[in-house]
C-alpha cells in the first residue's frame, strides 16, 4: 500500500501551531501540508531536498544580482 491510499486523516493546517506563530503565507502552508498528506513523511523529506537545493541556487542569483548593482 502506497502513502497515498493511507486510512490516516489529512492533517488541517489548524493543526500546526507553528503555522500560525510566524507570518507564513497560506499557499506554502497549503503546499506542504498537500505533499505531506498525500505522499507522506518520505514525499515531504524529499520536498524539503528539493526546496534546500532550489534555497541554494536562489541565494546564488540573489548574491550575482547585488554584486550588479
Amino acid at each position: 500500500m502506497s502513502s497515498s491510499d493511507s486510512n490516516e486523516a489529512p492533517i488541517e493546517p489548524s493543526q500546526h501551531p507553528e503555522h500560525s506563530a510566524q507570518e507564513l503565507d497560506p499557499l506554502i502552508a497549503e503546499a506542504v501540508d498537500g505533499v505531506t498528506n498525500r505522499f507522506g513523511v518520505e514525499g515531504l523529506e524529499q520536498m524539503i531536498a528539493y526546496a534546500e537545493e532550489s534555497l541554494v541556487g536562489a541565494c546564488a542569483a540573489l548574491e550575482r544580482l547585488g554584486d550588479e548593482t
